[in-house]
């Protein structure tokens, strides 16, 4: 699967939690949404940085902060990749054989735990064991389907 065929495929599954996706299609996408992010970052960049020297800001209200952000390009973009790049993630675990609850066990779950020494490792580690998961090849049919036509990037 080439770039452009990912990214069509993967907002034509914007909502669909079944199925498999192959790992190019994973990350194409996940190629796709790091230009996409840079690029609106970009054009944001001046009025991130005024926010961020603001006196409310300082004194500990964000609201501020979540209004520049809400009101960006660059929010825009993750609001609108927010849904799909968790779509196209367990479609992915599903392509390996596994339950799509890998993916809130070891994206959700580490995000809520406290920051604490112990725990900021355990939610490094768990970043590591999801990229190894996505790195690897999708096994023949299973539970979630037919195997799908596979193109490495």
């Amino acid at each position: 699967m080439n770039f452009f065929d990912s990214v069509i495929s993967v907002f034509k599954n914007y909502v669909n939690f079944s199925g498999r996706a192959t790992r190019s299609e994973f990350w194409w996408f996940f190629f796709f949404c790091i230009l996409l992010y840079m690029l609106t970052f970009s054009f944001n960049g001046i009025e991130f940085s005024e926010v961020l020297s603001n006196t409310d800001l300082r004194k500990g209200n964000p609201s501020v902060l979540v209004e520049q952000f809400i009101q960006s390009w660059f929010g825009v973009a993750i609001l609108v990749t927010f849904i799909p790049s968790i779509t196209v993630a367990v479609r992915r675990f599903h392509d390996l054989g596994m339950t799509g609850w890998w993916y809130a066990g070891l994206q959700i779950v580490p995000s809520l735990l406290p920051n604490i020494f112990i725990f900021n490792l355990i939610s490094f580690s768990a970043l590591f064991l999801f990229i190894y998961f996505m790195l690897q090849e999708g096994v023949g049919d299973n539970r979630f389907g037919p195997g799908p036509f596979r193109e490495d990037i």
